[in-house]
């Protein structure tokens, strides 16, 4: 039942049972003290002058009569004094009740208004802020915080939409490709071998982007297990990785210098297809007989090339979903647009932190910043 009322009733409701313990304590203390401390039967002070003092002498009241009216008056005048406390206080508390109903009903007003400004608010209208009237500090920080919330909802719904569409885009171009070359030779009636060739190769190259595309989607929706951490180290790390790639390493002539070693901790799987998106970029993208560095410090790991490197105004948006700086040279290089966003996931998922800087014609530099061991 308590938890059933609003807000209002409750602070109402306790604030009365407060007044009311308040009043009926200084009320009965009050009434008590009359009877303790006065008793008009007992003696009567007389005071008289004595070296510029006054000094009080007590005179026994023997008279019956005189002893009756004064007990009668003092009864009187005790009954009247515990009426008007009685009333008083039921006064004081009526009184406080109605002042704490207004003042709670004023005060919680905000609140009212700011429950159904967002009610209204769905999926459809996370955009919308909620804005009130000027209100308590608290109402207004309440206020601030759910706008801010609104805002980051906005933004994980947007790019939530968007990565699905560009997702369902990229999956669509291989599988169009596919259907339509088929259909192209379902056309002619007596299809040569080398139709049959040209399809089944055009098949292959875009079930292997699938195939790219639908391993960067697990690996983008990754989640972490800590039982599958361990302590890996820099310099293995990338003679694996530049082991993988060696066959395009060598096309290209390119020379790589791996500097340094420290221990990373983390998913050995997921940290190794991280740092290879990074070094595999910087082996498409770099210049015949280029370099790549790979130096690794105590608290960060630098990956630099001297490829073509990034504009500017691209740096900002490299790490987001399906986002390619050159369309038409990641599609022939084989690149699903994915491939930072992953590496950008994995390693904050690590508690590592990546920065980038970039010159055009230079190259383009890679900063990991490493989280302190424990």
């Amino acid at each position: 039942m308590w938890n059933k009322l609003s807000l209002r009733v409750k602070i109402t409701v306790l604030t009365v049972l407060m007044l009311t313990l308040l009043c009926a304590g200084i009320t009965i203390t009050a009434i008590l003290n009359t009877s303790v401390f006065y008793d008009p039967v007992a003696y009567v002070i007389d005071k008289k002058p004595l070296d510029g003092g006054y000094i009080g002498e007590e005179h026994h009241i023997e008279n019956a009569d005189t002893i009756t009216a004064i007990d009668e008056i003092y009864i009187g005048s005790r009954n009247q004094f515990k009426m008007i406390s009685i009333f008083t206080a039921i006064g004081v508390i009526v009184a406080g009740s109605l002042f704490a109903w207004v003042l709670t009903g004023k005060t919680l007003k905000p609140l009212r208004i700011f429950a159904d400004r967002i009610e209204d608010i769905d999926e459809n209208s996370l955009n919308a802020q909620v804005v009130l009237p000027p209100s308590s500090s608290e109402v207004s920080r309440l206020t601030d915080s759910f706008n801010n919330m609104l805002e980051e909802l906005n933004n994980a719904f947007t790019n939530k939409k968007l990565f699905a569409s560009h997702a369902a885009h990229e999956l669509k171009t291989p599988l169009t490709n596919i259907l339509t070359n088929i259909e192209v030779m379902q056309m002619d009636d007596e299809p040569s071998t080398e139709d049959y060739k040209e399809v089944i190769e055009i098949t292959k190259d875009n079930l292997e982007r699938l195939t790219v595309l639908i391993q960067d989607l697990l690996h983008f929706n990754a989640e972490l297990d800590s039982s599958n951490f361990s302590n890996i180290r820099s310099d293995t790390l990338f003679e694996k990785i530049i082991k993988d790639l060696s066959l395009s390493i060598h096309e290209k002539n390119i020379r790589i210098d791996i500097d340094g070693q420290v221990t990373v901790r983390g998913d050995n799987d997921l940290l190794e297809r991280a740092f290879f998106n990074l070094i595999q970029n910087a082996v498409k993208y770099n210049t015949d007989n280029g370099e790549i560095i790979i130096i690794s410090y105590e608290d960060m790991i630098i990956i630099e090339d001297t490829g073509i490197g990034i504009p500017a105004e691209c740096l900002s948006q490299i790490f987001e979903p399906f986002y390619c700086v050159d369309k038409s040279r990641s599609r022939k290089l084989g690149g699903s647009g994915l491939g930072l966003s992953i590496t950008k996931q994995i390693f904050e998922k690590h508690s590592l932190k990546i920065s980038v800087s970039s010159k055009i014609g230079k190259g383009t530099k890679f900063v990991i910043k490493l989280p302190a061991m424990s």
